[in-house]
């Protein structure tokens, strides 16, 4: 059966991030960083488009531009952080 694929980032948000701190941290570095960090996983299509996860039967999430991309992560410090931009690291170790 063929993965689920999302772009809609609250509702992949939604179903991703279960303990806030340190999934909010492991997603914005597996993201940041397009590589493995604890659950989540990043990955770049030969398309050039980014594909999250966070198990092996999530769904997807696809980002297909460094916009997009960009725009995730500032959803999620957004989300969780605060709009006020702190960066999601120095949050993270103020914790």
């Amino acid at each position: 059966m063929a993965r689920i694929t999302l772009t809609d980032f609250d509702e992949w948000l939604d179903d991703a991030v279960q303990s806030e701190v340190e999934d909010v941290y492991a997603l914005s570095e597996a993201v940041d960083g397009e590589t493995e960090f604890a659950q989540y996983k990043a990955e770049r299509a030969p398309n050039g488009q980014l594909f999250v996860s966070y198990g092996e039967d999530s769904p997807w999430l696809r980002l297909p531009t460094e916009a997009a991309k960009q725009g995730f992560l500032r959803r999620l410090g957004g989300r969780y952080v605060g709009e006020g931009g702190m960066d999601i690291g120095a949050w993270y170790v103020m914790l």
